[in-house]
């Protein structure tokens, strides 16, 4: 099993092959909540798959079909009083996926007042209210948000979205940036493409009392990007006279770096490797871009690029 992400509060894990157990400590020892998201191909491995209770065993296939079949809202399963949360696979050769977990402790942030969501499907309307988002997937997948129109559509918002589960979009941390970030303006709307298991959204309800804009979500990524509006990537594509700024992080070697060409000069390409928990920047005159990146076979590699421009 990979672990994607653990913070303070929460542990996100991300499967396509496994070993027997998961031993998770402290994070359900007062409460916490777990959600899930699996394929219909990985239904039947998810079932085998056991959270271990109080009460007895409950499946990551049953907690994952836990949601609003007409909103596709997920419910959880709680865990109380369990200073260690053990998660074991009886599944054949230890197959497991591709399958996520999302365990987060009742401290985290938005715990009782976020919304989590199934990608497969996902329809939200302009209606209530709302701090938090959370959308999960065990497939990659693409999140709209449209701007408002009418009455709403110069309305001033603060709007933050994060690759974490909805206790950790407001960590002001390099381990975790911002995939998107509005501060004092009307919302331009947004299209992500997520290669990865989760994304969280926070609205700033507190100052700016706009509700969020209608949010979709479909399974599917494309590797081309639009470098006219601020964006980001995780994974090898195509993008593309704009003064576009770019910062990488990854933590990848220099025998798999991360490689930028300028499509106007293939001659002279970038190598960025091993850069930390700090972003190295760069910033260019050019109209098209192609990111590419070898990973190592260790599934312990990882690259972000984000770009803005003027």
């Amino acid at each position: 099993m990979k672990i994607v992400r653990r913070v303070a509060f929460s542990f996100i894990l991300r499967v396509r092959s496994s070993r027997d157990r998961v031993i998770i400590d402290g994070l359900c020892k007062d409460s916490c909540h777990i959600f899930a998201s699996i394929t219909d191909e990985s239904q039947k491995l998810a079932s085998n798959i056991l959270i271990q209770t109080a009460k007895g065993f409950v499946s990551v296939a049953d907690v994952a079909n836990r949601y609003d079949t007409t909103t596709h809202q997920k419910f959880y399963l709680e865990v109380k009083k369990a200073p260690s949360l053990t998660i074991i696979n009886s599944n054949a050769q230890l197959a497991a996926g591709p399958l996520v977990l999302y365990v987060v402790n009742q401290a985290g942030d938005f715990f009782s007042s976020s919304e989590i969501y199934e990608a497969s499907g996902f329809q939200r309307p302009v209606s209530t209210l709302v701090e938090a988002i959370t959308v999960l997937s065990a497939l990659p997948f693409t999140l709209t948000q449209a701007p408002h129109e009418g009455d709403l559509s110069s309305a001033t918002q603060e709007v933050t979205a994060k690759m974490s589960g909805f206790d950790a979009v407001r960590e002001t941390s390099e381990r975790c940036p911002h995939l998107y970030y509005l501060r004092n303006g009307p919302f331009p709307g947004f299209t992500m493409d997520v290669n990865g298991p989760i994304v969280s959204v926070n609205y700033n309800i507190n100052h700016f009392k706009v509700p969020p804009g209608f949010l979709k979500a479909t399974i599917g990524i494309t590797n081309i990007r639009d470098l006219s509006r601020p964006g980001w990537m995780g994974s090898p594509g195509f993008h593309g006279k704009l003064n576009t700024y770019m910062d990488v992080v990854t933590n990848s070697d220099a025998d798999h770096p991360v490689v930028l060409w300028n499509r106007e000069d293939d001659f002279n390409p970038f190598y960025i490797y091993n850069t930390g928990d700090f972003p190295h920047n760069f910033g260019w005159m050019a109209n098209n871009w192609t990111i590419d990146w070898m990973p190592d076979g260790t599934d312990k590699t990882h690259f972000m690029v984000q770009w803005t421009n003027d």
